[in-house]
């Protein structure tokens, strides 16, 4: 499974396979066949958001807090499952606003996806035969 990220302002590549917009809100001047899906509960509530942008949260605790939310909300918990299940069928490029991506609510949806899809894998039968 390949999850990457990109800034929804980046041009479309062939190697971007399903494009999925994670934000809460609608980018400005981005056209609808920029991306392929949009999963808002994949997304920081507006509230969490709003309080990081001002500044009245760092890094740190945004993040936590907003890892906290992806795992007690049955919608952001839908949402990762769904980007999970777009992952086993190919490549997926998880996509918001933020032109970079170091400090960006996408890196925490893909590292949980990542995590999510390596523990839902079905376990191997073991086998005793040589």
């Amino acid at each position: 499974m390949v999850v990457i990220t990109k800034s929804i302002y980046e041009a479309r590549a062939p190697s971007d396979g399903t494009r999925v917009l994670v934000s809460r809100f609608y980018p400005r001047g981005v056209k609808r066949n920029h991306f392929d899906l949009w999963i808002r509960d994949a997304s920081p509530e507006p509230d969490l958001l709003k309080k990081y942008k001002k500044g009245s949260l760092n890094w740190m605790e945004f993040s936590k807090r907003f890892k906290a939310q992806l795992k007690s909300s049955e919608e952001s918990q839908a949402a990762i499952d769904k980007l999970v299940e777009l992952g086993r069928e190919g490549q997926v490029t998880l996509l918001c606003y933020e032109r970079q991506g170091e400090h960006c609510h996408r890196e925490i949806v893909k590292a949980v996806v990542n995590l999510r899809a390596r523990r839902k894998r079905p376990r191997r039968e073991s086998s005793n035969k040589f």
